[in-house]
Parts: C-alpha cells; structure tokens; sequence
C-alpha cells in the first residue's frame, strides 16, 4: 500500500517492536524514542525532498537508532 502511494519505507525491526509493545493507535510516542522517532522522520523528508529535486540524496540511515534498553523486545 506505501510503494502505490509513494510513501518511502525505513525499516527498523527494533524501533517497530518498541512502537508495537509500548503503544496502540493514536497513543502518543513515548518519549524515550521521541530521538529515533524523530530521525526517521527527517530521513524521510530529507528523502521526499531530493525525489521531488530539491535537495541531496540523504545519507543512509542508521541501522543502530537510539532505542533504550528497556525498550527492545
């Protein structure tokens, strides 16, 4: 449903774990992973950005994204 609507897709099994255990739909983001919540965000955006030619390629993103390690399922 993402790649028909043109939604770019970041994998990060363990900040989806965390994400799955520690909320449900429409909950707020706890604020341990506001950080890593918030990288992948701007990654994102960095990437819509350079797709439309309007600005660089951004660099990759972290496989290691700051994840608490009370967070990690």
């Amino acid at each position: 449903m993402a790649q028909g609507n043109d939604v770019p897709l970041v994998e990060s099994p363990v900040l989806t774990r965390a994400l799955f255990h520690t909320t449900e739909v429409g909950d707020q983001v706890p604020e341990q992973l506001f950080t890593a919540v918030a990288q992948v965000l701007a990654y994102v955006y960095q990437l819509k950005r350079f797709q439309k030619g309007r600005g660089r390629r951004p660099t990759k993103l972290s496989e290691h994204l700051p994840i608490p390690d009370d967070y990690q399922y």
